[in-house]
């Protein structure tokens, strides 16, 4: 929010109240809404695990899962445009799993997950992306709906061999 609003001083200052990009960050200085931090950031390590003593803990203090915890909650609560996750559900488990899966599922902007969990990918994904042979191939839907249009393409391009991808969008 510092770092915000004296970037909307700066503009102000320099070039007026017409500035390019002054409502952008005055639209992210509402979004962030300051009011809700502490209620926010309490549901958040409530999703992931916390209780009220484990909240109030020292990240010092805990174990490596926990303290991965608390990285995933941060992550969480800043709402970054494009939020990359490497293995989220690492250390988590089974209700905490769960929730962020539910969480995830209504991220309103980019979303971007390495995860070995099908189910995980299943319950999260619209879209998954793969790169193989330096090429980066798009595919709409689930993990499982990709496994099956990946597998259906593949039966085809042997049938076929003078198919050029294996990517629908290309």
């Amino acid at each position: 929010m510092a770092r915000l609003e004296k970037e909307s001083e700066r503009l102000l200052e320099e070039e007026g109240p017409e500035a390019d990009g002054l409502q952008d960050i005055y639209d992210k200085l509402d979004a962030l809404e300051p009011s809700t931090f502490e209620k926010r950031a309490g549901e958040l390590l409530y999703g992931l695990g916390f209780d009220k003593v484990g909240m109030e803990k020292k990240t010092k203090d805990m174990s490596g899962g926990w303290r991965m915890r608390v990285a995933l909650a941060q992550a969480l609560f800043v709402r970054p445009t494009i939020l990359l996750l490497d293995e989220p559900t690492n250390h988590l488990d089974l209700n905490s799993c769960v929730w962020l899966e539910d969480h995830l599922r209504t991220y309103e902007k980019i979303l971007v997950i390495t995860s070995h969990s099908q189910d995980f990918l299943n319950g999260v994904c619209s879209n998954i992306m793969v790169i193989k042979e330096n090429k980066l191939a798009y595919w709409a839907g689930n993990y499982d709906q990709y496994v099956k249009t990946r597998t259906e393409q593949e039966t085809n391009q042997v049938r076929n061999p003078h198919s050029q991808s294996l990517n629908p969008e290309t």
